[in-house]
């Protein structure tokens, strides 16, 4: 009996360990989906599986070491300037919150505002939240895998 209390706690943990994205995170990009059935125009989340980027770049997904292989998904809100701006404002307050993430970068980019923010996940792993404004229009961007600063600066600016 003491043993598959054990095995069932491990098994608990495990899953809650492979959920993804942060709690917070993930209610927030609830709320974008929501806002989406209700019909709320400006609003669009997209949501990318590594398998599906494997598929979309399979040259890279040849690489060993590619980050396409590294990835294992993200998710973005984007906001077009007439959308309603409380989703992204509640981002901002929660990638200031210094218990969930942490500053990596702040650039202002040709008058786009680029924010990065990390959040250690796994013992490999990393989630790196990136918010992106310019004007009234904006991005949210949620990337969990085995990837480094170095990685997202790439894919933000290219090599």
């Amino acid at each position: 009996m003491k043993r598959i209390i054990i095995v069932f706690g491990l098994l608990l943990f495990w899953c809650t360990a492979a959920m993804g994205q942060s709690k917070e995170f993930m209610e927030l990009y609830g709320k974008a989906g929501e806002a989406l059935e209700k019909g709320e125009e400006g609003i669009t989340t997209v949501e990318i599986s590594g398998k599906m980027l494997q598929e979309l770049v399979p040259s890279k997904a040849k690489e060993r070491f590619s980050i396409v292989n590294r990835i294992e998904i993200i998710r973005q809100i984007k906001f077009a300037e007439w959308a309603p701006k409380g989703i992204f404002e509640e981002m901002e307050r929660l990638a200031a919150d210094k218990r969930v993430y942490e500053q990596m970068s702040l650039m202002n980019v040709e008058g786009q505002r680029v924010a990065v923010y990390k959040a250690p996940y796994g013992k490999l792993k990393s989630e790196y939240l990136i918010l992106i404004s310019k004007g009234g229009a904006c991005l949210v961007c949620d990337i969990l895998g085995n990837v480094s600063m170095k990685d997202i600066l790439d894919l933000l600016y290219g090599k």
